[in-house]
């Protein structure tokens, strides 16, 4: 699709309006659930995880392993060293 298209704008605007409309559901419904049926220390367990998964987890999209849990499992740590070096070498030449 043309970045400078009408369809362009119309889609990006659609995409937009849903996910905010996904962040006030989450703020809504899912937040306040976990806030009420988790302790504390359920939560604090919940944010070191979610961290370490966002530490290791590939930093660029990798279509072929969307909706493949067996493959994103195994391929995902792979592609997590790989796009982190390749992110390493793009900074350190500008």
């Amino acid at each position: 699709m043309d970045l400078s298209s009408r369809e362009f704008d119309v889609q990006f605007a659609q995409f937009e309006q849903e996910v905010l409309a996904h962040a006030r559901h989450e703020e809504a419904e899912e937040f306040p659930a976990l806030e009420s049926g988790c302790t504390p220390e359920q939560r604090q367990t919940m944010g070191r995880r979610l961290l370490t998964a966002e530490r290791i987890a590939p930093t660029h999209p990798h279509p072929t392993a969307a909706g493949s849990p067996a493959l994103q499992w195994t391929i995902g740590p792979f592609a997590s060293l790989l796009d982190r070096a390749r992110d390493a070498f793009s900074t350190t030449g500008r």
